[in-house]
């Protein structure tokens, strides 16, 4: 798809953020194939000026997309659709769904109902529909940008079960009167051990309790990179450098120092090239690994972390003494 192809709709009418209403319907074109993988999309400039929008908040919406996994950004080079597992999801999910919704127009249309109501007044049946809504534990995840955040959520998901959102350290200035909003929709705050002090500092204040947890790497990798040659250039690669630094210092923390190991991030171009380029094998963190191993399937490695087993013992444990309201009960996990 030629970038000025792309055709998306904004409503300043609808209950729905400018930014939602965009993030969806991009979502909705990859999903259902109108959009492939490759295709790159139009600059943010662009985009912006056919919406009539602020060029800013384009740029919030392809950086969610790629923290999502289903955009590349790269200066020079613009905003492409990744391949890869995340896609294919991606598109099992929205196709019957698209089967499906223009069953519904159709239906709809035919008894003289508005469609856009109709969906609209739809997303109210559903949040009353779902009685058990209100026992989900609501859980903020803070993090930065640099490091595999999507790895840090999707373990917190999969062990407490409650409904997750990240916010990013970047976002959130110390006078922010942000901060106060989010807890209100929050029952627990949870960090990385990278991040304690920053958070605690910002979220303490509030009475609220945090979570600090942690990760480290399989032990099946570290043996792997153990039996490397003397001397051997190795690459860690994060979304940024912190997160490439993080993922060597483990390695280190193994008493491995045998290698020439090299920190880098996604988001920087050249020297990302370099090492690719350069090293005799490069780990890529899971966030960045489908990208990677397309482009040098040769030599790069999924670096597998794994929750701490203290960490996940601490989020059962709170996620066991929550509630009915997604509280502790009697204040225990505080």
């Amino acid at each position: 798809m030629e970038s000025d192809e792309l055709i998306l709709q904004v409503d300043p009418h609808l209950t729905f953020s400018v930014n939602a209403q965009i993030k969806e319907q991009l979502k909705w074109l990859i999903g259902t194939g109108r959009i492939q993988p490759g295709d790159r999309l139009p600059s943010a400039n662009q985009l912006a000026d056919s919406l009539g929008i602020n060029r800013n908040t384009v740029n919030l919406v392809y950086t969610q997309l790629r923290d999502e996994g289903l955009l590349d950004m790269h200066k020079g080079r613009g905003t492409e659709v990744r391949s890869g597992a995340k896609i294919d999801r991606l598109r099992s999910d929205r196709e019957p769904m698209s089967r499906l919704a223009e069953k519904t127009v159709e239906e709809a249309e035919r008894m003289g109902i508005d469609p856009t109501a109709f969906f609209t007044a739809g997303l109210a049946y559903i949040l009353l529909r779902d009685t058990g809504a209100s026992s989900r534990v609501r859980l903020l995840f803070v993090e930065c940008r640099q490091h595999d955040h999507p790895f840090y959520r999707r373990e917190i998901e999969r062990v407490m079960g409650g409904d997750v959102r990240t916010v990013f350290l970047e976002d959130l200035p110390a006078d922010s009167g942000r901060i106060a909003d989010l807890l209100a929709q929050t029952d627990l705050v949870v960090t990385t051990l990278n991040h304690a002090e920053e958070t605690k500092e910002l979220f303490g204040r509030y009475d609220r309790k945090v979570l600090v947890i942690g990760a480290t790497v399989e032990a099946a990798a570290l043996l792997d990179i153990a039996r490397l040659e003397a001397g051997s250039s190795v690459g860690f690669v994060c979304l940024g450098r912190a997160g490439g630094e993080w993922m060597a210092g483990r390695v280190r923390d193994a008493g491995i120092a045998h290698i020439r190991a090299e920190s880098v991030g996604l988001d920087e171009g050249e020297r990302l090239e370099s090492c690719l380029a350069n090293a005799d094998k490069v780990y890529a963190s899971g966030a960045v690994f489908d990208e990677l191993k397309a482009r040098a399937a040769d030599k790069v490695e999924l670096y597998p972390m794994k929750l701490e087993m203290s960490s996940e013992s601490l989020l059962e444990e709170w996620a066991a003494s929550a509630g009915p309201g997604g509280r502790p009960r009697e204040n225990g996990g505080r």
